[in-house]
């Protein structure tokens, strides 16, 4: 059965958005389940610009010359108070390959450092678990996942690199992640996939959305 959670605050984000926010201490699972279990139900109805899902919130986009923002907030707390919400169904399941280490993970030291383990420790723990892709952003394609393994848990570099290489993958805090783009960027970076995350001439753009499941395959 999972933990139970407390409602969550719902309010303006402007004049035809709303935020649903849940107030967490850390990482909470069940949280970020529900928060995409509503996105889901949220897109299904088609009454929606935009759905954002993030780690402990969402926004939701509405046409004002349609809806209302009482009735958008009806909507969703008649969402939220069904008891089916939380079965809705996951996204797929995305397997990403990573060299890590070496010329790839410039910052792999550091982390074996860290965690007091060597680098195929850090490896197999690292991909050993299923990631859920919590939230896009801060560029296109990049992907912040949930918490990952406690023992790799390391801060940001003190100072940001100028050019982190698409397809990277770091460590932040507690947080692990996918740079969708070549960009600036503080996170320790252990590895990279040969896969393109985001790319414009594509379609779909992007081979992950929030909800996804990841589950990284080292080579």
């Amino acid at each position: 059965m999972s933990p139970k959670i407390m409602p969550p605050t719902i309010r303006p984000y402007g004049d035809h958005a709303l935020l649903i926010e849940w107030k967490t201490d850390g990482f909470s699972e069940t949280v970020n389940d529900t928060i995409h279990a509503l996105a889901a139900k949220l897109r299904e109805s088609r009454k929606y610009i935009e759905v954002v899902p993030g780690y402990d919130s969402l926004v939701c986009v509405f046409d004002l010359g349609k809806r209302s923002m009482a009735a958008t907030k009806n909507h969703v707390e008649d969402i939220l108070s069904r008891q089916t919400l939380r079965s809705a169904e996951i996204g797929k399941l995305v397997e990403i390959p990573v060299n890590y280490g070496g010329a790839f993970g410039p910052d792999m030291e550091t982390i074996c450092a860290s965690a007091k383990l060597s680098v195929d420790e850090v490896i197999a723990l690292h991909s050993q678990s299923e990631y859920r892709v919590c939230m896009m952003g801060f560029i296109p394609g990049f992907t912040f996942l949930s918490p990952a393994p406690t023992a790799l848990h390391h801060p940001r570099l003190s100072t940001p690199r100028a050019k982190v290489p698409a397809g990277s993958v770091g460590i932040a805090n507690w947080q692990t992640g996918i740079y969708g783009l070549e960009s600036p960027g503080g996170w320790q970076i252990i590895g990279q996939t040969p896969l393109s995350i985001f790319q414009a001439k594509r379609e779909p753009h992007f081979l992950l959305t929030a909800g996804d499941r990841v589950r990284f395959i080292p080579q």
